[in-house]
């Protein structure tokens, strides 16, 4: 009975190390996907950010014109006043 004993304690351990190590090697794939994902997730947040931050200098380029004497300028000649010499 003794060696019969041993033979199970063999066994459990053996399952147990075994459906251990399929835990632990399903764990390392689902946080390598969930990296990846987040990863390119955060590319294409950097890049939409990259795109506002073009998009709002622009925006900041156009106040300044439409802010200028300049504007007003070419805004009068477009309605057809005329600046006597």
């Amino acid at each position: 009975m003794n060696e019969e004993k041993r033979n199970r304690i063999a066994a459990a351990l053996t399952v147990s190390t075994v459906l251990l190590t399929v835990i632990l090697v399903a764990v390392i794939i689902y946080q390598l996907v969930t990296i990846s994902v987040i990863s390119n997730r955060r590319k294409k947040l950097q890049a939409e950010y990259n795109y506002y931050l073009t998009q709002l200098e622009n925006a900041e380029n156009d106040l300044d014109y439409l802010q200028s004497e300049q504007y007003l300028r070419d805004l009068a000649l477009q309605l057809g006043y005329y600046f006597p010499n």
